[in-house]
């Protein structure tokens, strides 16, 4: 029985005439049309098409980060960067050194397709927030950075399956916020030295175990290559290279002893399994 019929039946719900009662029914049934089970299974039908709405059809979208060494020859291939509609995607610019290379200015191929903006109110960071607009729709940039005469050219592709959250770009060359190589021998781009930077190592390389302060350590090609944000002072590095949130890698000659500086006082790593 609904919640109108019992009211209905009430002896004492409307008066004694039957007209009170039949427009007082009307006005109940006017005011709440559905009953309880009603309105469960509305609200439940309404809470799958909402999630039916929202979900993104397919495999959902596999979150990366990279390091990409940029080649600025002429008919070089340009980077390609992995979008998707929905994610938003950092590019950061650096130099040969790890340090920030300041945007002046960008392009892109298809503004309709993406939206883009820079970090900083004055659009001279290093750092560009890259979103795809549309689901399939390619385009490219082409970003100029400071002091840089050639433009780097990027190529956008939306609807992949993995999605580039952030790539650091790194430049050949010293940018203006370049700091001077105090040990080592001159710095040279290394895909090697990128992998290590990114955590991933090459095959054939054996991990090590170090002791000191955190770190990784491996052995390969005959070298040992350090993964660190302490900063190695002796013995000196073959090569090195960093990243903006100051993690670095050194190639070295096999050693057991490394000493190093962190937040200004010396330190001692062991390696241990050379």
């Amino acid at each position: 029985m609904s919640v109108s019929d019992k009211i209905a039946n009430s002896s004492n719900a409307f008066g004694n005439t039957n007209n009170g009662r039949l427009a007082f029914t009307q006005m109940v049934r006017n005011l709440m049309p559905l009953n309880p089970d009603q309105i469960t299974t509305l609200r439940n039908m309404f809470n799958k098409t909402q999630q039916a709405v929202t979900q993104y059809p397919g495999v959902p979208p596999k979150p990366t980060s990279s390091s990409i060494l940029v080649n600025m020859s002429p008919g070089a291939a340009p980077p390609v960067i992995r979008l998707r509609a929905g994610y938003v995607t950092s590019l950061v610019f650096l130099d040969s050194t790890g340090q920030p290379w300041p945007v002046v200015g960008y392009d892109l191929g298809n503004p309709k397709a993406f939206s883009i903006m820079p970090t900083t109110p004055n659009g001279k960071g290093d750092t560009l927030m890259l979103q795809a607009l549309e689901r399939y729709q390619q385009g490219n940039l082409a970003v100029m950075l400071k002091g840089e005469n050639t433009p780097v050219m990027l190529t956008l592709m939306p609807g992949q399956r993995a999605v580039d959250y952030r790539v650091d770009l790194r430049i050949p060359g010293l940018g203006p916020n370049a700091t001077v190589t105090m040990s080592g021998l001159p710095q040279t781009e290394s895909p090697v030295l990128m992998d290590f930077l990114d955590g991933v190592a090459p095959s054939g390389a054996k991990l090590l175990t170090i002791h000191g302060a955190p770190a990784q350590g491996w052995i390969y090609a005959g070298h040992l290559f350090l993964r660190t944000r302490v900063t190695v002072l002796s013995p000196g590095w073959i090569s090195s290279m960093s990243s903006p949130d100051g993690t670095n890698v050194y190639e070295l000659t096999k050693t057991p002893i490394i000493l190093a500086s962190e937040r200004g006082q010396m330190i001692q790593l062991s390696i241990k399994g050379l």
